[in-house]
């Protein structure tokens, strides 16, 4: 048995160079299935669920087959896509330039909390990108800045 597994190993990592695991599992269960090895022995040796194995049995012996190649994706939404529109009128108006200043805005608009990273990655995946703006040094006295700038070469 230790054999079998070493071989189903092998091939699994052959094949997953070309695809995914999941497609790998299912097309050499499929195969298993059509050379007449039990579903069961089969469902064992490549750690599939119950579920599963009776799914693509089911898919195989369909007119459907084609679909044990093709992998639903299962994207979450955010909740943030919903206001997308109202979100970046607000951005481009400009009133805006903190992410801090943003969270709040969201919440006051949307109702949803949401935290500064999380608006920073929203908004970098929309396609805006963040001005980098910082402080002179000792800008606040008379003279302070006379003072570093001799020193900072």
């Amino acid at each position: 048995m230790a054999k079998n597994e070493a071989r189903v190993n092998k091939v699994m990592e052959m094949l997953s160079s070309i695809l995914c695991k999941t497609l790998v599992k299912r097309v050499i269960f499929a195969v298993l299935l059509a050379y007449g090895v039990d579903r069961a022995t089969a469902r064992k040796d490549l750690d599939l669920s119950y579920k599963s194995a009776k799914k693509y049995e089911e898919l195989l012996d369909s007119d459907g087959y084609g679909q044990l190649l093709h992998r639903s994706e299962r994207k979450r939404g955010s909740d943030l896509d919903d206001f997308k529109d109202l979100i970046f009128g607000e951005l481009d108006s400009g009133a805006y330039r903190t992410l801090r200043e943003i969270a709040v805005m969201i919440e006051e608009k949307t109702g949803l909390r949401r935290s500064r990273n999380r608006i920073q990655i929203f908004i970098r995946k929309h396609g805006y990108k963040p001005l980098k703006v910082g402080f002179f040094p000792c800008e606040g006295g008379w003279r302070k800045t006379t003072d570093v700038l001799p020193r900072n070469p």
